[in-house]
């Protein structure tokens, strides 16, 4: 090998180390991150013990919020103002957040528990399709629900836009407040601030990513995102290889791009068997862009494993002029599969936060 041959390969192997580094660094700085953040947020004090009712007829008690992360709002089901607008931002979390978190618990308390009987909160809820697993409103004794409003939750004090906190007041609040798995209240944020709600979700996704051990089915999305760019390193290795016709190391680099697309696929399967899709959070013109990148990936994908096999047996049955016809579109959208996989990744998990 000259010495003209041997710095591109240098260079390419450190590439592929490099990408496969920054990866595993990026994915321990997510799990860090998340509880970083998570003990960085403000004890606000512990909810005192309470039991109520939900709308199924269902006790529900202090304990059935330990250990989950609970987002908790105060609306009642005749309101017309404000309360459709907190519940449809709660309706969003759900989407958001139940699918991804499986400890996540959103719950809705009734003001007005004279009038919202469980069934005038179960009919309002469905408004809303509402998962009454997951997503639950409570009603209970006025003075009961009334004092755990005002003393346990605070939010009359913590709500930017005033309340009347008179004794005849009925307590109203735009905020949506956050508890622990300790059921600690974390922080309070107004619904009507889309800032605020932005924060809602990513504090929400850093106590939740807390519980999660640091190596679990939530991990295989870093590592899908390593095989996809250690796959299209060694594409460019084999490409670069062959132009110089350079055999065994073209065939080493296509092997091994053809393993790491093998456990890639394995990855990712795994992954979404146990979590399913995940759904983009960005929104506005992004939204359009992001879903097209994916669409193709998706599709040229689905053709990779056929054109992969195919390729690779005319090249070990020495069939090269066969070879290399499909070579020349087996070889781009190989390599457009693998590098757009690692910018959905990005784009999803990175730059507009979802969770895995």
């Amino acid at each position: 090998m000259s010495g003209d041959d041997r710095l591109p390969t240098r260079l390419l192997w450190s590439l592929l180390v490099l990408v496969i580094a920054a990866i595993a660094v990026a994915f321990l700085w997510s799990r860090y991150g998340a509880g970083s953040r998570a003990r960085a947020l403000p004890d606000l004090g512990a909810l005192p013990d309470f039991t109520l009712t939900d709308s199924a007829g269902r006790t529900i008690t202090r304990a059935d919020l330990e250990g989950r992360v609970t987002v908790a709002d105060f609306i009642f089901t005749s309101c017309s103002a404000q309360c459709p607008t907190v519940t449809a931002q709660m309706a969003k979390l759900q989407t958001w957040a139940l699918p991804r978190w499986p400890e996540a618990l959103l719950i809705s308390f009734t003001v007005d528990p004279e009038r919202d009987t469980p069934e005038a909160l179960a009919e309002y809820a469905r408004g809303f399709s509402a998962d009454p697993a997951r997503w639950r409103f409570v009603t209970g004794p006025p003075k009961a629900l009334d004092a755990l409003i005002r003393n346990g939750f605070r939010v009359a004090g913590a709500s930017k836009t005033p309340v009347d906190t008179s004794p005849e007041a009925t307590l109203h609040s735009v905020s949506l407040v956050l508890l622990d798995p300790q059921v600690r209240i974390r922080g309070y944020y107004e619904s009507t601030d889309p800032a605020e709600m932005a924060k809602l979700r990513a504090d929400l996704a850093a106590l939740a990513g807390s519980l999660h051990p640091l190596f679990s089915t939530r991990s295989l999305p870093h590592l899908n995102a390593g095989l996809n760019a250690a796959s299209f390193l060694l594409l460019c290795g084999g490409y670069f290889f062959i132009r110089r016709e350079r055999i065994p190391a073209h065939r080493a680099c296509m092997i091994s791009a053809f393993a790491t697309s093998v456990l890639f696929f394995i990855s990712y399967v795994a992954y979404h068997l146990q979590a399913g899709s995940v759904r983009f959070p960005g929104v506005g013109w992004i939204r359009p862009v992001y879903f097209s990148l994916l669409l193709s990936h998706t599709l040229l994908a689905a053709t990779v494993p056929f054109l992969a096999i195919v390729t690779l047996a005319r090249a070990l049955r020495l069939d090269f002029a066969a070879h290399r016809r499909l070579a020349r579109w087996t070889f781009p959208i190989w390599a457009y599969v693998s590098i757009t996989g690692v910018l959905v990744y990005v784009m999803l998990y990175w730059v507009y936060g979802a969770k895995a």
